[in-house]
């Protein structure tokens, strides 16, 4: 039962009409204003077919490694964007572009590039000093022996220091350098950063070998085939387009 008093109630309903009509003209009035509008501006509306190119990331796959210490990061492989060609619908009002409207895409004209990265998670210092972030400048795949600084292993001449003169440490790896240069930052799966810091009658080729504190590391290491690689402090991009732009000035 309705509490409101009998004149309310007998006008309400015409409330309720002119609410309605004053909406239904609102609505009439909005119609014929667009029409209009679209009416005097058609000779201005513009439309446009573009082909643009559409770039989508190649992700990236990350490694985790206690070799590491936590922070650092090794960049193995730059990822790179993917490349599609779209076609768009644009219109346009006095010029001014108001809506696009992707009609087409193409499969990837150039395909996405998946990033590689190794993320260190060690607790301990690395035991030598590099650089937070590094890239993968070469890639070798490699004979790898161990040898401490003992006279034993070195001979009385050779005990404790290297071929450049530089104390024999863990972090320090004889090459062949013919294959990588010496003094070349590494990084060698399952042992961490070494430089390439020694060389020996034996390393020749497709060899390296690394140093130990003490001669039951480097017999626990033993011999395997790893992965080493040659690492720079900026992208290999950057070293591309320095000897690019070197070859320039030499001309």
């Amino acid at each position: 039962m309705s509490t409101l008093s009998p004149r309310v109630n007998s006008l309400l309903p015409n409330m309720r009409e002119t609410l309605a009509d004053k909406v239904f003209a609102t609505g009439l009035m909005a119609g014929f204003i667009l029409w209009l509008s679209l009416g005097v501006c058609l000779p201005f509306v513009s439309k446009t077919n573009t082909i643009q190119n559409l770039s989508e990331p190649g992700g990236m796959k990350i490694k985790k490694s206690y070799l590491i210490k936590e922070g650092w990061t090794i960049w193995l492989k730059e990822g790179k964007a993917g490349i599609k060609k779209a076609v768009f619908e644009e219109m346009s009002i006095f010029g001014k572009k108001i809506i696009s409207i992707k009609k087409y895409e193409s499969k990837f004209i150039k395909k996405p590039v998946e990033g590689l990265v190794i993320k260190g998670l060690g607790k301990k210092a690395n035991f030598i000093t590099v650089n937070p972030v590094t890239y993968a400048l070469a890639s070798y795949r490699l004979e790898a022996t161990a040898y401490d600084p003992s006279p034993e292993a070195n001979g009385l001449e050779n005990a404790g220091v290297t071929y450049l003169g530089w104390r024999a440490r863990r972090g320090i790896a004889a090459v062949d350098p013919k294959v990588i240069s010496l003094r070349s930052l590494l990084y060698i799966e399952g042992y961490g950063f070494a430089w390439a810091g020694d060389t020996g009658g034996d390393i020749k080729g497709k060899r390296i070998d690394l140093c130990y504190n003490t001669s039951e590391e480097a017999f626990k290491w033993g011999r395997k085939k790893v992965q080493v690689y040659v690492l720079g402090i900026r992208p290999p991009a950057y070293y591309a387009a320095l000897k690019k732009a070197s070859g320039k000035n030499k001309k």
